[in-house]
């Protein structure tokens, strides 16, 4: 495994953990956000779901310009953020001979969704991360029973990444280009390289992160504590649904004597008594015996594997207009299911259209909210009253975006 060059892709990883201030932030930002955090967890029924702190040292006026020096320089090499710039160091070192690595875990979630959709909410599912450092990268995410990422190189088809849902029949799948794919919060667990380094780059910066060191004898935890990213001026509805997205305790163990990674848990802070262990490993192990056709337990033949590409014609109704004009148009083409609009529209459901359709159509639309922004995500969220043709009623929180080439609004979620 290489150390010394890294993809455009690290930046963003370190972004990522990287916790970050407003520049104009509410005096009671904390408070409401512990207060609301606290409030979701008590909903059984939901399914969604530093400020910096600055060290002063007051030196008196007769203290010589050399004493400072001395004592600074003493402070930052004995402090807690040093040392754990010193671990994550090592571990980076110690990763140059690593070939393979397979991770078995556990992670709070829901079997549907990708292994980066976090819910402190969800029980723990089993998960198994399987990857092979050579150029470009392989690896594969598999959830027992649920979705899967592969990347095993180019083929005939083209150099893809592959994900799909199991089922008794084979189930269903999507296929992308490579060059188009974010793994988002995955890459770091596909590659703890980029993880190590970007934690030593932020204890480098001794900003915005918290340190504990806790020498075990023949190992060493390393405990970053950090608060969420995002903006939740508008909203709190994206809490507590990622890792960047929550007030986090990182702990990760290294062994003394090889220097490498051998542990990591990650707790969500829900409120100020609640702290819930969202991640964890059950086992690292490196170097293992794997190849490109071994790295996934499913045989890719039985899978029926659709193009994801978005497309939309230039007069689409849904390109150059905002959110809440989106959310009119989508939901009315819900109660007519008018599949011209439909069709550009849901284009992340498109496997699913039947089945929605079999509950949306001829739906009421009662009302249809302000958009409004949460957290990390690039689009907005818009709250959407409907009675189903069931007469149930419904809140839809429909998340629509539309950052792509073709700057058209889609339906990202809340279906």
């Amino acid at each position: 495994m290489k150390t010394n060059e890294y993809n455009p892709q690290d930046e963003q990883i370190i972004q990522m953990l990287t916790p970050k201030v407003e520049v104009k932030p509410s005096p009671d930002l904390r408070a409401k956000i512990l207060q609301k955090a606290a409030e979701q967890n008590a909903s059984a029924s939901s399914t969604h779901k530093p400020r910096r702190s600055t060290l002063r040292y007051w030196i008196g006026a007769a203290t010589s310009m050399a004493a400072v020096v001395v004592i600074a320089l003493g402070l930052a090499f004995n402090s807690p953020a040093y040392a754990a710039k010193k671990y994550f160091s090592s571990a980076l070192l110690a990763s140059a001979d690593i070939k393979t690595m397979v991770m078995k875990l556990k992670v709070r979630s829901q079997k549907d969704e990708p292994i980066d959709y976090i819910n402190p909410e969800c029980d723990f599912i089993p998960a198994t991360i399987k990857v092979i450092y050579d150029e470009p990268m392989l690896w594969c995410v598999e959830k027992d029973g649920g979705r899967s990422l592969l990347y095993n190189g180019a083929d005939d088809a083209g150099d893809n990444v592959y994900q799909w849902i199991g089922g008794e029949d084979g189930g269903i799948g999507w296929k992308q280009p490579r060059a188009d794919f974010d793994a988002g919060e995955m890459a770091p667990f596909l590659d703890p390289r980029l993880l190590l380094d970007a934690e030593r780059k932020i204890a480098e910066k001794r900003r915005g992160a918290q340190y504990e060191i806790i020498d075990n004898g023949i190992s060493v935890d390393v405990k970053v504590t950090t608060m969420a990213q995002g903006n939740y001026y508008e909203s709190f509805y994206m809490l507590n649904t990622s890792l960047a997205e929550a007030n986090t305790v990182r702990m990760y163990t290294f062994d003394k004597a090889s220097g490498r990674l051998t542990k990591m848990r990650i707790d969500m802070v829900i409120s100020s008594e609640l702290q819930t262990s969202v991640i964890e490993s059950e086992s690292i192990a490196y170097n293992e015996p794997l190849t490109a056709a071994t790295l996934s337990s499913q045989d890719l033949n039985e899978i029926s594997f659709s193009t994801m590409e978005i497309r939309a014609p230039k007069s689409s109704p849904l390109v150059g207009i905002n959110a809440r004009q989106a959310a009119k148009i989508i939901t009315k083409a819900m109660t007519e299911w008018d599949t011209e609009i439909l069709d550009v529209a849901m284009q992340y459901y498109k496997d699913f259209m039947p089945k929605l359709e079999s509950i949306y159509k001829g739906m009421e639309v009662i009302s249809i909210g302000k958009p409004v922004k949460s957290g990390l995500y690039a689009g907005e969220f818009v709250e959407c009253k409907v009675i189903l043709p069931n007469g149930k009623k419904e809140t839809l929180v429909l998340a629509l975006r539309n950052d792509n080439a073709a700057k058209v609004w889609l339906l990202d979620g809340g279906l």
